[in-house]
């Protein structure tokens, strides 16, 4: 019997295998058959390598760019032969593509990365600068007028709006305070390691200052699927602050760019700053009111022409207050366009983060991200700094990053949140990317007509701080957000997931006199 009992725990310890609880996955066991073995490492080589589905999407992605190419050839000829600029340029922004993503598949890594490092890479090693060439550069600015439109329209459509006003405090302290502290400090620590004036300081810190939630969001919301932060509503608060810091930064920067840049008396700087993000508010419910009432919510077309008068509206707007100085007026706008119009829509029906419209600008942000990131990091001169100015670089955005992971945690805090759950929140607010790369050659752009030469050597130093910082802290952020999630993160085994996951939406407007009747009725 006792030989029987050893032979049935063996057999149950083939059976048995213990359960990685951090990461909710099953592991092998040492004790695992060798057949078991095989199907395991059989699954991890068929996740590793690209399925058939996705072949013949890659395949047909191929076709259609190779398409393109060749009527292009007929219309611009030497410009899209190989060493023409529009050549590089669409090899640049699809070498970032296969390597970002490439990098996303193997590793925990956001695909922004990839990206960036792969103009980098080109910048410095790469034979030919296409930005010497005057199209190319004017390509490049004029897409920067486009990016913010796309980018600033498509968070605000996956706001919950229910969510920061039951959490006001906490959501608007989170997406200030940190950004606060760390922009005085960029200002200091420029000053200290960089020696740079104050004004230039101030700028950079703007930039820098700001927190991009596309970065860590998609892991934060697969925590939560699998409850992890559920009960805290993590990702929720994660999104939401981290898309009104990208507002609050929109809206603080173009005010500091203008008041610094555009030549104007003091008096009416002062009276641009305070009215600028007032009257970007303003002109934001305007035409998201406009995106709501035209066309007719039952209209078959209603998705397309919404779609297009809110991208129109917002280009507009890009266009027209920086050619006027009103800096930030049009990011601000463009944040409350989109927030009002989903508000709006949802009450018809269409479910906040899962409409027609914000679909469009998820494929829109899928065509336009490696443009940005590859375009973005090729501003990056290696061979203009040395180590030792690589060196302060790099210990400005850490002194400063520290101050603000710091603040955050206490913000946090503050706010009645566990410990853990704090410096969670604390590491999700480490990655910086998206504002830093669209605003990475601002400072060049907004030089006068006869620089200093401080101030051109600032102007490169801008760019390349920019572009560390964003490969530094993406990784440290998507790579830390994935590994510390299951760490800190509790679940609540009384609490199911799907109740605190639920899709975004907004109930539908119920008047007083409604609630009258329902009282009444129940009364009786």
């Amino acid at each position: 019997m006792i030989g029987n009992r050893a032979g049935n725990d063996r057999n149950n310890a083939d059976i048995i295998r213990p359960y990685n609880l951090a990461a909710f996955e099953i592991v092998p066991s040492k004790t695992l058959p060798v057949r078991q073995k095989r199907t395991l490492f059989t699954r991890s080589m068929k996740r590793a390598i690209p399925s058939f589905y996705e072949l013949k999407q890659y395949i047909g992605v191929f076709i259609c760019g190779l398409t393109l190419w060749g009527i292009s050839w007929f219309l611009l000829k030497d410009a899209v032969q190989p060493g023409g600029f529009l050549f590089n340029m669409v090899g640049i922004a699809t070498a970032g593509y296969i390597l970002g993503h490439t990098i996303e598949r193997y590793t925990t890594i956001t695909p922004m990365v990839g990206m960036t490092l792969a103009g980098v890479l080109y910048r410095n090693f790469g034979t030919t600068n296409y930005l010497e060439h005057p199209v190319a550069n004017a390509i490049d600015y004029h897409l920067r007028r486009i990016y913010p439109v796309i980018i600033l329209t498509k968070g605000p459509l996956t706001w919950n709006w229910e969510y920061i006003k039951n959490n006001s405090v906490k959501v608007f302290s989170l997406a200030t305070l940190p950004w606060i502290v760390e922009c005085s400090s960029v200002v200091f620590f420029g000053y200290i390691l960089l020696g740079f004036p104050w004004y230039w300081g101030l700028h950079l810190g703007a930039i820098l200052a700001s927190v991009s939630p596309a970065v860590v969001v998609p892991t934060v919301n697969a925590l939560s699927k699998r409850g992890l932060g559920a009960k805290s509503q993590i990702a929720h608060l994660v999104g939401n602050a981290g898309g009104l810091d990208t507002a609050f930064t929109e809206g603080m920067f173009g005010v500091i760019n203008s008041a610094i840049f555009y030549e104007a008396p003091l008096y009416y700087k002062i009276v641009k700053a305070v009215l600028a993000i007032f009257l970007g508010i303003c002109l934001g419910i305007s035409w998201g009111m406009l995106a709501d009432i035209i066309p007719d919510h039952k209209d078959y077309y209603a998705p397309t022409i919404r779609s297009v008068v809110i991208f129109g509206g917002g280009l507009l707007l890009s266009y027209s207050c920086s050619y006027y100085g009103w800096g930030g007026t049009s990011g601000v706008a463009i944040m409350v366009c989109a927030g009002t119009a989903a508000t709006r829509w949802s009450r018809r029906g269409w479910t906040i983060n899962d409409n027609p419209v914000s679909e469009v600008y998820k494929l829109l942000w899928r065509i336009f991200e490696p443009m940005l990131f590859t375009f973005s990091g090729y501003f990056m001169e290696v061979s203009q700094v040395t180590a030792t100015e690589i060196s302060l670089l790099v210990a400005c955005i850490f002194s400063a990053l520290i101050l603000r992971l710091v603040t955050a945690f206490l913000v946090a805090l503050s706010n009645r949140m566990s410990v853990k759950d704090s410096l969670f929140t604390a590491v999700t607010w480490m990655p910086k990317a998206i504002v830093e790369a669209v605003l990475v050659r601002v400072a060049a752009d907004s030089l006068n007509e006869d620089p200093t030469s401080l101030d051109k050597r600032i102007a490169t130093q801008h760019s390349n701080i920019i572009i560390i910082a964003i490969l530094i802290t993406s990784t440290l952020g998507s790579a830390l957000t994935t590994i510390l999630g299951p760490i800190l993160l509790s679940q609540d085994s009384k609490v199911s997931p799907e109740e605190f996951y639920r899709t975004q939406s907004i109930s539908a407007h119920v008047s007083s006199e409604h609630k009258r009747n329902m009282s009444s009725s129940l009364a009786k």
